[in-house]
This record gives structure tokens, sequence and C-alpha cells, in this order.
């Protein structure tokens, strides 16, 4: 019996009132993004990766050694410097 090719939906619809959750996940080599309607099966689908939830834990608190290394004026000085910055001219595509 011959197997037939798996057909990838190139398009989603949904309710103005639902959700669109993307969420990166690792296929073999490849890296693919899920989108999830609902919020229940997106935790469902990230309470199953340990891996991905002690990566953004990991993140909490990432940006507390910025006043211990640059002294108490550090974060004082780049939103200074953000805003003496002229923005960049916006774009046209």
């Amino acid at each position: 019996m011959t197997e037939r090719p798996v057909r990838i939906p190139n398009s989603l619809t949904t309710r103005g009132s639902q959700p669109l959750i993307g969420i990166p996940t690792q296929e073999g080599s490849d890296e693919v993004v899920r989108y999830i309607t609902s919020g229940k099966d997106a935790d469902d689908i990230l309470s199953g990766d340990e891996s991905s939830i002690q990566r953004a834990l990991g993140l909490a608190g990432a940006w507390k050694h910025i006043d211990d290394e640059g002294g108490p004026d550090m974060l004082d000085d780049l939103d200074r410097m953000r805003h003496e910055t002229r923005p960049t001219p916006p774009f046209e595509l």
C-alpha cells in the first residue's frame, strides 16, 4: 500500500474572538511554528516542554546585574541616550 503524502495546510481561519498563539517548536532538524487558537491547548503543549519553561524562568531578573556593573547611574544614562538619539526615519516598503 502506498503512503499518501502529508498535506500541510497553508492557511488558517479563526473567529475574531479567538486568540492566535504561535508556539515555536522543533520537528526533527526543522524549527516550525505551531499556531493554536485555544489558550488551554497552548498551555497543554507548553506544559510538556520543561526546557522551554526553564528558559523562560531563567529570564526573570536577567537584567538585574546592570546596576551592579554600571553603577546607579547606568540606567539613567541609557534612558538619557535613548531620548537624545534621533529616531530612524520611517521607510516605505
